[in-house]
């Protein structure tokens, strides 16, 4: 059996930039809402977010993601 910490084959990049954007300064930063992009670089599709989870969901359609508490 294939040890699964063995890398072989071609290795698959995909990479993002994600920009986060909040409005405030100082305390008031702090507690604004934010909001962000995300960009896949490969594809150049990008999409604007404000809540992760939405972030998450995007780079889930290029990369598998493996929920740690469900191992």
């Amino acid at each position: 059996m294939e040890d699964p910490n063995t890398f072989t084959g071609t290795p698959v990049i995909t990479s993002f930039v994600i920009r986060f954007i909040h409005s405030g300064t100082g305390e008031a930063a702090v507690n604004s809402p934010y909001r962000g992009s995300i960009l896949n670089v490969q594809t150049n599709q990008e999409m604007t977010f404000s809540r992760w989870e939405d972030a998450v969901v995007f780079i889930s359609k290029f990369v598998p993601i493996v929920d740690e508490k469900e191992g």
